[in-house]
């Protein structure tokens, strides 16, 4: 699976399933991919149910920065979140609280 489909189908669903789990968060954040398949996609928290699109302008709370391989091992299960910010593969711009809450999103 590429991340654009990961992002828009998978993280979207999870969204839609269960909205609780960015209720909290209340802020656009955006996910920067380098690499093949690469790009930006902003989640924006603000919104009611939250949405994601793919944008290279908007302003955000946060940007998670990673390779699109890592992100995509990642979604998979087969790369640990704590472990790949530990070892500089996930690098976080703006606050690092929204982070936390957003960790059980992306996985």
């Amino acid at each position: 699976m590429i991340p654009e489909d990961i992002i828009l189908k998978k993280i979207a669903k999870k969204l839609h399933d269960h909205p609780e789990k960015v209720k909290d968060i209340e802020a656009a954040i955006a996910i920067d991919l380098t690499g093949d398949d690469g790009g930006r996609w902003v989640i924006d928290c603000t919104k009611k149910p939250a949405q994601i699109k793919p944008d290279k302008k908007s302003s955000v709370a946060m940007t998670v920065h990673m390779k699109s391989s890592d992100f995509v091992k990642m979604a998979n299960g087969e790369l640990n979140p704590q472990m790949a910010f530990l070892f500089g593969k996930i690098k976080i711009e703006g606050d690092l609280g929204l982070a936390m809450k957003l960790g059980g999103l992306l996985t």
